[in-house]
């Protein structure tokens, strides 16, 4: 469970008096476990580090938050403003992110296995080396997002956006990428594989007559 200090001094004291107690005590771990916060405008909120796992974040306004190499497994962000926020480093393990507006941000390295981001906004947001294994990207925007070296092993991204994606070293293996829209040879021969990856048939017979390498197995 939440700590109740905690809670209480970010509830009532607000961000301004919450970032002030981060910054006197740098070694405090904030513990938010299970803690209700849906609905709350939580803007610039220094959360780096902090506990969240299962919290609810739902509808919350959290726009450049730092949440630097917090825990956020299994959170609810379902509908959350979350723009030009940063987490790198973050753990968003099964997190539910449908709906959410991740544009600008930042979440180079973050563990985002699991994850629900089904007809989220990820505009120019950027993923370099996240892990996104079995991540949901069903409808997402993905228009300039950074996917470099980003693991999409088993994704769904069916009917999402990727206009002007970067798709370099990005490991699509067995993702799912039927219908996706502004797709193209161009983008995905930067892919570092598309081994059993579910495409529509006519990039599936443009890819194995021009770049059939990236059809063959290799390990994720």
């Amino acid at each position: 469970m939440a700590n109740p200090e905690h809670l209480t001094l970010l509830l009532d004291g607000g961000v301004e008096a919450w970032n002030k107690f981060r910054r006197t005590n740098p070694d405090t771990q904030p513990d938010f476990q299970n803690a209700d916060l849906s609905g709350y405008d939580l803007t610039r909120v220094d959360l780096s580090h902090a506990n969240l796992a299962k919290a609810d974040l739902s509808d919350a306004y959290l726009l450049r938050a730092d949440f630097t190499e917090a825990i956020l497994d299994e959170v609810n962000l379902t509908e959350a403003d979350i723009i030009e926020s940063n987490f790198i480093k973050a753990s968003l393990t099964q997190a539910n992110m449908v709906m959410v507006d991740l544009s600008g941000s930042g979440l180079i390295r973050a563990d985002m296995s699991d994850v629900d981001l089904t007809d989220s906004n990820l505009t120019r947001t950027s993923l370099p080396w996240a892990n996104l294994t079995n991540a949901k990207l069903i409808r997402t925007t993905l228009h300039f997002t950074d996917l470099r070296e980003a693991n999409l092993l088993n994704a769904d991204l069916r009917e999402a956006n990727l206009r002007d994606a970067s798709l370099t070293g990005t490991n699509l293996y067995k993702a799912n990428l039927q219908g996706v829209q502004n797709i193209s040879i161009d983008l995905l021969v930067k892919a570092k594989t598309l081994y059993q990856a579910q495409l529509d048939a006519s990039l599936h017979e443009q890819l194995q007559a021009e770049h059939p390498h990236l059809l063959l197995e290799r390990q994720p």
